[in-house]
């Protein structure tokens, strides 16, 4: 099994192809695409996508079709999570101190602290101000569906794609699935979980890696400071997009709403609570440990 390991958005990963060779040529496409996504889709990157309306009048505008359709998922699952999940917390974050970095102003402040307001009709979005969004763990995903997609269209029918920590899995050339410990959030030495992968995605996020000062990047645009009472979750799914999109909302939706988020996102999960307990989906596909 070949494996092709590079940087990419601010972490590690890996392409393991199984029964085949990596060709450089698709190496070469895989590196630019992730390469043109980060530039596209990166905050810290003063001409991303998500900055692009930093300066921008209260409007409408209409955005590339990537960026409409992540916001339209961003804006379901800010709905299912009501309203405590918004990908304009960018503004909430720099105040934090994540951020502004060299070139980059940071967003006017409203009157009262609020967090910019936005909505899409079709694929037109309507701002009332200067807006900068974060997609964080869900634009990641997208990003590993898009190299798996490099790899189809390549003639590669075996593989696994990670990134960070997310993957994407065909099987492998015998039949047999991709194993993978699903580790418990903030013990690297510990697995909670062992699940077999198999034309599925994986997504797995926790409170520990991406912090500042006191704080973590999964902020309650409403509270205005960071989730406190889950540590990690983790999701399977038809993809590595769905999967993320289900990590990241089981942080903010209230529990009688997991089922609707697992319902639009076809996902089975798992939450781990900051008391020590875990509650799995009655459908959580791996062993848990």
């Amino acid at each position: 099994m070949e494996t092709f390991s590079f940087s990419g958005l601010g972490t590690g990963w890996s392409v393991l192809i199984d029964g085949g060779t990596l060709r450089p040529e698709v190496k070469k496409s895989i590196l630019s695409y992730t390469e043109n996504f980060e530039k596209r889709f990166s905050r810290f990157l003063p001409q991303s996508e998500v900055n692009a309306f930093r300066k921008s009048e209260a409007g409408t505008y209409e955005p590339s079709s990537d960026f409409s359709y992540l916001l339209k998922v961003a804006d379901r699952l800010r709905f299912l999570t009501n309203g405590k999940y918004d990908p304009a917390v960018a503004s909430i974050l720099e105040d934090a101190g994540y951020g502004p970095v060299k070139k980059l102003g940071p967003l006017k402040k409203r009157e009262g602290d609020i967090v910019p307001q936005w909505s899409l009709s079709g694929n037109m979005l309507s701002i009332d101000g200067p807006i900068a969004f974060d997609f964080g763990g869900i634009g990641k995903g997208y990003c590993i569906d898009g190299v798996a997609a490099l790899l189809r269209d390549a003639g590669y029918g075996y593989f696994l794609v990670e990134g960070g920590g997310d993957m994407v899995a065909t099987t492998k050339a015998d039949g047999s699935p991709f194993r993978i410990a699903i580790e418990y959030p903030g013990r690297p030495d510990t697995a909670a979980s062992m699940v077999d992968l198999s034309n599925q995605g994986i997504a797995v996020s926790d409170i520990f890696r991406r912090r500042f000062g006191k704080w973590h990047h999964l902020i309650d645009v409403q509270e205005k400071k960071p989730i406190q009472a889950i540590i990690g979750s983790a999701a399977v799914a038809k993809d590595a997009f769905f999967a993320d999109c289900m990590t990241s909302g089981l942080f903010f939706a209230p529990i009688r709403n997991r089922p609707l988020l697992a319902s639009a996102f076809e996902s089975a999960y798992i939450v781990f609570r900051k008391d020590g307990m875990a509650h799995a989906s009655s459908d959580w596909p791996g062993e848990l440990l």
